[in-house]
């Protein structure tokens, strides 16, 4: 460009006193054309950065589906959370289209496979191989040898499961040079039983074996976590009037070796029935040899009724009697007896760790020592009943603990404090309709932490540690003593050192203030009352400023007033 015009100056020095020739003309219009197009150009330019800076992003929130990973899932109740020997979780999402889920992240995203829609009553893993998984119904038991994809039927189960009111109630599976599955079976018809069943893959053809337990109904049947080494078989049974465990070695009979245990509410030696459920969790030390001292189990109960526990059970030589030992979970609270429907162990007796699901609630009770002493939950999961409980295998290092609920708002939920305060992570039974309110952190640009309270027949506050990638619920309006939440906030120095939360609400038709100083795990509600009158204080906006001192403001019915506290909110 800059040769062209010195030519053009060239020539209109040259023959300024002359026409211009054609060839000025042609070479005026070239530079014009060049100019124009360089123009154009540098428009283009800053157009494209204007739109470029003007672009909204949008931001993953919860959601249900595939597309989700069902962290949200409305309708459904989650049971029979399993964990295989790689970390894989399976559960089943009763009421979804499809029942059977898997989880490879810890629970944070979930997809269902097989295309299973089978009523599931029992899942487990082989302990030699993860990827060969089991599912039962009260009809059959089905097997997969690639992680989930397929499944095919095992051979029918004898006694005639599936029909004259016979239903397959329990499911494990043990490693014994072949995978060994076991089932136990209930009649509900009055004075008529189940049985236990076994079956060896490496003689699959051959079909079931049935044990010849007796005349009883089994609602738990398990092997023993050295079932390798010594092949025992222990279940819990009723004969409809007393529940007991029993156990078998081998190809002897039942009770042939160590005694069975009679389960007597509250040690008084009165009768318990189990009618819904039961299950058997072992310390890490069981030694089936009862000479060891190390025989001992714990046992869970559901009778229908509120009278179950958790029972511990010491082994003996039969002829003897085993001896159940009622725990009494609920002492601490108040409560003499409590149906469960969950337990877990983890760590060596006697100070193995327990951890206990409630039957009819989302409440969770821990014991650090085997047993003798018990707490329950400070902020319980969300659900309604059926809490199923899961320990990490490092949870004693941990903290780290799952449930799963079924019933309103149940969900997937996690534990990182000994089951001490649980958070909503996955199958959630929810819908998110609205955004109520929103709160990045104020270092967002390092952090991505945002909290966000949403509506969808109730309230929920979310928490994301990564600008939305993944999502925890830390509160929901379904817990007691929690109406609605509808703002929530950061102090500006909030940050690693420095993670309280708050949000304003009503709680017991209230206005009220919750704090969290510990990122959402906890929270402390604070009524908002005048300081004179005793009334509440409508929050119809606020400010904070520190982790003590907040601006609330409000009108009162005739003009607006302006309240501060420098305590959190405690006056």
């Amino acid at each position: 460009m800059g040769a062209m015009s010195t030519k053009i100056r060239q020539m209109a020095n040259s023959r300024f006193s002359q026409r211009p020739s054609r060839e000025f003309f042609i070479l005026i219009i070239k530079l014009l054309l060049v100019s124009g197009l360089a123009a154009l150009t540098v428009f283009n330019s800053i157009a494209a950065a204007s739109t470029d800076a003007v672009k909204w992003t949008a931001v993953s929130i919860p959601a249900g589906g595939e597309a989700g990973k069902w962290v949200l899932a409305d309708g459904s109740d989650v049971q029979h959370l399993t964990m295989s020997a790689d970390g894989t979780l399976y559960a089943c999402g009763k009421g979804l289209t499809y029942t059977l889920y898997r989880s490879t992240d810890g629970g944070v995203g979930w997809s269902y496979i097989g295309n299973v829609q089978d009523v599931i009553i029992g899942i487990a893993v082989s302990p030699a191989d993860a990827s060969t998984l089991y599912y039962a119904t009260t009809s059959g038991v089905y097997r997969s040898t690639d992680g989930g994809n397929s499944f095919h039927l095992l051979p029918a189960v004898p006694g005639g499961a599936g029909a004259n009111n016979i239903e397959i109630t329990s499911l494990d599976v043990a490693w014994f040079e072949s995978n060994i599955i076991t089932v136990g079976t209930r009649d509900t018809d009055s004075s008529e039983f189940g049985d236990v069943y076994t079956l060896d893959e490496a003689n699959i053809f051959s079909g079931w074996t049935d044990t010849n337990l007796g005349n009883y109904d089994v609602y738990a049947v398990a092997f023993s976590p050295d079932y390798a080494s010594t092949p025992q078989l222990i279940a819990v049974v009723t004969d409809e009037t007393d529940t007991f465990t029993t156990s078998k070695i081998g190809d002897y009979g039942w009770s042939a070796f160590i005694g069975d245990a009679r389960l007597n509410r509250d040690n008084s030696g009165a009768s318990v029935a189990v009618a819904a459920s039961a299950v058997i969790a072992f310390p890490g030390n069981f030694d089936s040899n009862v000479i060891s001292g190390n025989s001992v189990y714990f046992v869970a109960i559901d009778t229908g009724a509120g009278e179950g526990d958790v029972y511990k059970v010491n082994c003996a030589v039969a002829p003897g009697l085993s001896t159940a030992t009622d725990l009494n979970i609920g002492y601490a609270c108040g409560l003499s007896n409590i149906d469960i429907t969950g337990l877990a162990a983890c760590g060596d007796n006697p100070t193995v760790y327990l951890l206990a699901g409630a039957a009819d609630s989302a409440q969770t009770y821990l014991s650090p020592d085997g047993g003798t002493s018990w707490t329950r939950s400070r902020k319980e999961a969300t659900g309604e009943s059926g809490t199923c409980v899961l320990m990490a295998p490092d949870f004693i290092n941990t903290g780290l603990a799952y449930t799963a609920t079924s019933g309103d708002d149940s969900a997937l939920s996690i534990s990182r404090d000994n089951g001490d305060t649980w958070n909503q992570l996955s199958l959630i039974d929810t819908v998110i309709s609205a955004i109520v309110d929103l709160a990045p952190s104020p270092g967002y640009s390092q952090d991505n932490t945002l909290f966000m309270i949403t509506f969808g027949g109730e309230h929920s506050l979310w928490h994301s540690p990564d600008g939305g990638n993944t999502w925890e619920r830390t509160l929901s309006s379904n817990l007691a003593s929690v109406d609605s939440m509808n703002r929530v906030d950061l102090p500006p120095q909030y940050g690693d050192d420095y993670q309280t939360v708050f949000i304003a609400g009503e709680s017991n038709s209230q206005p009220a203030v919750w704090e969290s100083s510990d990122n959402g795990r906890n929270y402390r509600c604070r009524f908002t009352r005048d300081p004179a009158t005793g009334a509440t204080i409508a929050i119809d906006t606020w400010a904070i400023v520190d982790e003590n001192t907040l601006f609330i403001g409000g009108y009162n019915g005739s003009h607006g007033l302006v309240y501060k506290t420098t305590n959190s909110g405690f006056f």
